[in-house]
């Protein structure tokens, strides 16, 4: 809605949005632990970062497929 209002790119709001949500540090500790040699841990951590990973896949997907209503404009 911003992007339209505004007249700005989609992914201008996109990537400010999602950015702070991107599962980095899970990432980080899954492959501190797997070369650590702790694989409990990095199994652990690999698991619930795949999840927020999915998630933020799921929720861009379900809000970029909601059609945007076209206005109808009058010709004068």
């Amino acid at each position: 809605m911003f992007a339209i209002t505004l007249k700005m790119p989609v992914t201008v709001f996109l990537l400010s949005g999602i950015f702070p949500l991107v599962p980095g540090a899970g990432i980080y500790y899954t492959a501190y632990y797997f070369i650590q040699g702790n694989n409990a841990l990095a199994l652990s951590n690999g698991i619930s970062t795949f999840k927020v990973a999915v998630a933020l896949a799921i929720g861009i997907s379900l809000v970029l497929s909601v059609p945007i209503p076209k206005r109808h404009r009058n010709k004068v």
